[in-house]
């Protein structure tokens, strides 16, 4: 009998470390405003990014604008913005998805890298190379920019919670 339960507590025991050491917990509580402005804060932007930043504008993705911002109406999502330039003038945009509860995050990821187009916008683009699709937990980060997407993923990347076993 006490070997019965030694070997549940040690399975047990295995569950419970392995589950907390893995990406798929990793996950962002807070909404999307409150994730984007988090990343725009953070402390390690340079000087000119910063003051980009200042002057964007945060939209929703709208159901007729899917696939301009995500590059494909068959993303499975439950909310999506979108932070652009106000006044359209650089070809930049950084979009937060927040997966559908039963998204693929992989498949989700491929379908956007896929189908974005880098020169979606009227008379110029990004180059491909400065497109980023990445994740945190079921937030999905779309970044397309020619001068700050290293230092925003970066931002992005500094939110992601570090797991511990206590």
């Amino acid at each position: 009998m006490k070997k019965i339960i030694t070997l549940c507590t040690v399975i047990f025991s295995t569950f419970i470390i392995s589950a907390c050491g893995t990406p798929e917990n990793r996950v962002l509580e807070d909404d999307l405003e409150t994730i984007l402005s988090q990343m725009y804060a953070y402390e390690g932007l340079d000087e000119d990014t910063a003051s980009f930043l200042q002057n964007l504008t945060t939209k929703e993705v709208e159901d007729d604008r899917k696939a301009f911002h995500l590059g494909s109406e068959d993303v499975n999502y439950t909310r999506a913005i979108a932070s652009v330039p106000a006044l359209g003038t650089a070809p930049f945009e950084v979009t937060l998805i927040r997966a559908g509860r039963n998204a693929n995050i992989a498949d989700e990821k491929q379908e956007i890298e896929e189908n974005i187009d880098p020169i979606k916008w009227v008379s110029f683009g990004v180059d491909p190379k400065n497109i980023v699709v990445d994740n945190i937990g079921d937030v999905i980060i779309i970044i397309m920019s020619d001068n700050h997407v290293d230092e925003i993923h970066q931002a992005f990347l500094s939110l992601e919670p570090q797991n511990t076993v206590e």
